[in-house]
């Protein structure tokens, strides 16, 4: 590739990094506006920063019980899918069973069922189990949202993988438990970060569910929170709920710049695999 294709490539992907990432740099601008600073235009920089908006919106209107509850169900929720997909994935790529491909494109067949067709049934089983208000309402439906589409890449990375070192590894004496924890999971630390991304994205900004099964507003999670506190923006102001908007963009941008390593070798590996 010459030096004009790199330059044309480095220009549209600078064009397309400014365009996603705009939207986020204009609503933290906002979170550090005076009230009478953002009412007066939208297009302007803060002439001094206003800290004292974030402090508002973390203890004066409730953001802090929203960011914890939503850290308690995305950490929950993220391990579990961790767990049994990784394990569940190892299993369909590299153990045989009976009736292994059916079982597993039943779990895939959950993806091509619309969320809005399983709302009812599933508010209604977590009504009966008496989990209304609770996290737990939103823990377990969440792991199963996420768990197919989680199968479907971590099966395809353990596929991948040679069958070698599972050979070596029972020469060595090790039971097939010992396999994959030992063995198969440092190998696959690419893959648990790919996934502990989706599933922690997927639960820190899903909005209809929690608003669906949570009616206790100490319970809310920060989306439903964020959407509650907007409802109040003629009590609170506008600036306060830019401040909660920031500190929420800014968990998942935290959590991809820690694991960025992994999720860019787990998507290099699947390209030169593919």
């Amino acid at each position: 590739m010459n030096k004009k294709k790199y330059a044309g490539l480095f220009l549209l992907l600078l064009v397309f990094s400014l365009v996603s990432i705009y939207p986020l740099f204009w609503v933290i601008v906002q979170s550090f506006k005076t009230e009478t600073e953002f009412l007066s235009s939208i297009w302007t920089f803060p002439k001094q920063l206003q800290f004292s908006n974030y402090i508002i919106a973390w203890s004066k209107i409730g953001l802090s019980k929203y960011f914890m509850n939503s850290i308690i169900v995305t950490f929950s929720t993220t391990v579990l899918s961790i767990v049994f997909v990784a394990c569940a994935a190892y299993a369909f790529a590299k153990l045989n069973f009976p009736l292994k491909e059916f079982f597993y494109y039943m779990v895939i067949f959950n993806l091509l069922i619309p969320t809005a067709i399983i709302l009812l049934p599933m508010f209604m089983m977590v009504n009966k189990l008496k989990l209304i208000n609770t996290l737990p309402a939103l823990i377990f439906p969440y792991f199963q949202g996420f768990a197919p589409m989680g199968l479907i890449i971590a099966r395809a990375y353990f596929k991948e993988l040679p069958d070698e070192l599972i050979e070596a590894g029972k020469l060595d004496g090790c039971r097939p438990g010992t396999i994959f924890v030992k063995i198969m999971l440092p190998i696959a630390k690419p893959i648990i970060a790919t996934l502990a991304i989706l599933s922690s994205m997927g639960v820190w900004n899903e909005y209809l569910w929690a608003l669906i099964s949570i009616t206790d507003k100490d319970r809310y999670t920060i989306a439903v929170g964020i959407a509650a506190i907007n409802d109040k923006v003629n009590v609170v102001g506008y600036t306060p709920v830019f401040a909660s908007l920031s500190i929420s963009a800014l968990v998942i941008v935290i959590i991809y710049l820690c694991m960025q390593k992994n999720f860019i070798e787990s998507i290099a590996a699947g390209a030169v695999k593919g």
